[in-house]
Formats: structure tokens, C-alpha cells, sequence
């Protein structure tokens, strides 16, 4: 009896690795979460700039400003604690939203309007490095040189 035991535990985490190593992927192609916010720029040399946050939890991890596609300065997060528990907690914002938003964004621009100040959360998007990261990052930086 024991030797069948031992046999069904070896068994049992042979199978369990191997299954969590075939999920391993899924979970590593899975976007960060971010909230990136956007509006006019503190630069006048610059129209817009974006801030990248990068949450663990409610935490921010980094946090990044930019003026280009190019140069992210480090810099202290300063943004309310319930506007990151916001994203942390509640829904991710829809790649829609942010077409919507680039498209709003290129109507301003166009026009000599300032731009709008938005915010958004990514988070849980599959695919994130092999498909969708430019899909949902470059509406949002469309305009920046």
C-alpha cells in the first residue's frame, strides 16, 4: 500500500507540472497592468505627454513619463490611491475606448485644440506581446514623435 501511494503522489505531481508548465504560457503572454495617463504636456517642445504606471496589486511598481515614444524618465508616482485601486479593482478600459479616444485625439489636434486629459487601464489582455500590446499602446501614443 504504501509503495502505491508513493507511486500515485510521484504520479500526481509529475502530471500536476506538467500541466501547469503547458498553462505557464498562456499566463506569460498576459498584459501587465497598467494605467497610462495622457494630457497636455509640462514641456512646451512637446504637445501631449503620457505617464506609465505599472501596478502590482494597488501598488505602483513604476511609474513613467514621457514625452516620445523613445525617453521614459522615472519619476515619483503621484496619483490618488483610489484611482489605482480604481484600475486594480474595476473593469480594464476596452480597446474601442482607446480607438475612440485616438481618434478624438487626432480631431483636436488637427483643429489646434488642446489635448484632453484621459486616463486608461489595461490589464488581463491575452497575446499581449505577440498581438495585442500595439493594438491597445499605439492609439494612445499615435501623435507622439
Amino acid at each position: 500500500m504504501g509503495k502505491w501511494l508513493k507511486t500515485l503522489s510521484w504520479t500526481t505531481a509529475v502530471c500536476t507540472g506538467v500541466l501547469c508548465t503547458m498553462a505557464l504560457p498562456a499566463f506569460a503572454e498576459m498584459s501587465p497592468t497598467l494605467i497610462i495617463e495622457t494630457g497636455p504636456s509640462d514641456n512646451p517642445a512637446y504637445r501631449r505627454m503620457i505617464f506609465v504606471k505599472y501596478l502590482v496589486g494597488t501598488q505602483v511598481s513604476a511609474n513613467y513619463k514621457t514625452y516620445n515614444r523613445r525617453e521614459f524618465i522615472n519619476t515619483p508616482n503621484t496619483m490618488a490611491t483610489s484611482l489605482i485601486a480604481a484600475c486594480a479593482y474595476g473593469p480594464s478600459t476596452s480597446l474601442n475606448e482607446i480607438k475612440a479616444y485616438e481618434r478624438e485625439e487626432n480631431r483636436r489636434a488637427q483643429a489646434g485644440q488642446a489635448p484632453e486629459q484621459r486616463t486608461f487601464c489595461i490589464k488581463n489582455i491575452s497575446d499581449w506581446t505577440d498581438v495585442n500590446k500595439d493594438k491597445y499602446l499605439d492609439p494612445i501614443f499615435q501623435g507622439l514623435p
